[in-house]
């Protein structure tokens, strides 16, 4: 089999990517030949490689971005790493109809960090978490299969948990807005239990009754029971100068929350 057909083989069986271990298998020939092989399928833009040994069949309509958009193969390229992850922060937001920033990136969760993947005009995070696999998520349809993305009480965890890869409070506040009635508070609550730290949950809490969705709030405060707050800044990176302080959800307010219009 040459290497074209091979191309028209997995793109019969709607398949987008490949590994070179079976592009080696199924060309019958030996690593080094395959690379060869490979790379002039790379030069005549056919296939692009955002990671060693891993694969992309290119078609015209793509070419302009130099490769495929991320949420077609990172399913693949999780598997193929072996890795568990999901899809989250403003990335995963626009799932839920959230699309009020646009990430120039796709937001990838996984159990430890790795290397940014900048693959043509497309770019994928990577963020670390120690609990990828205890995070419900929710599958969506993509053009080459399917994608795992956080569920609303996830990106809400993530977010508060990790405000530099959500662009600031303000536009986390935005974020909780647009998904506030996709949140549900019994899962809420098992990600209360599942997760050690309260700190999220008081800055969530207190977010929802600035934002003015008080049953909300009084949602979260009940499910938070049992759990210890100690006072914390509302924004970690902000300047500790404080503005005031919430004894109820034990928040140092260092920075004016304003939300963009939804």
């Amino acid at each position: 089999m040459k290497a074209p057909e091979f191309l028209n083989q997995l793109r019969s069986q709607g398949r987008w990517s490949f590994s070179i271990e079976e592009a080696e298998n199924a060309l019958q020939i030996d690593r080094i030949t395959t690379l060869n092989a490979l790379s002039r399928l790379k030069k005549n833009k056919l296939i692009v490689s955002p990671a060693k040994g891993f694969y992309l069949i290119m078609t015209p309509e793509y070419q302009v971005l130099g490769c495929l958009p991320a949420e077609m193969f990172v399913s693949d390229l999780m598997k193929y790493w072996n890795q568990p992850y999901y899809v989250s922060f403003l990335s995963a937001a626009q799932f839920y109809g959230a699309a009020h920033q646009k990430p120039q990136a796709l937001q990838v969760v996984t159990l430890k960090n790795r290397r940014t993947i900048r693959c043509g005009r497309v770019t994928i995070n990577f963020i670390s978490n120690q609990y990828v696999t205890l995070m419900p998520t929710r599958s969506f349809n993509t053009l080459s299969g399917t994608i795992a993305v956080a569920t609303p009480e996830v990106i809400a965890l993530d977010i508060l948990s990790n405000q530099r890869h959500a662009a600031g409070i303000n536009n986390i506040a935005t974020i909780l807005l647009e998904i506030a009635e996709n949140l549900n508070i019994e899962k809420l609550a098992m990600l209360v239990k599942t997760h050690p730290e309260a700190f999220w949950i008081q800055r969530l809490g207190y977010l929802l009754e600035v934002l003015e969705l008080q049953p909300l709030s009084d949602a979260v405060f009940k499910i938070a029971k049992g759990k210890t707050f100690s006072w914390i800044r509302l924004s970690p990176t902000a300047s500790s100068t404080e503005l005031q302080r919430n004894e109820k959800w034990k928040i140092i307010v260092n920075v004016t929350v304003e939300p963009d219009d939804v």
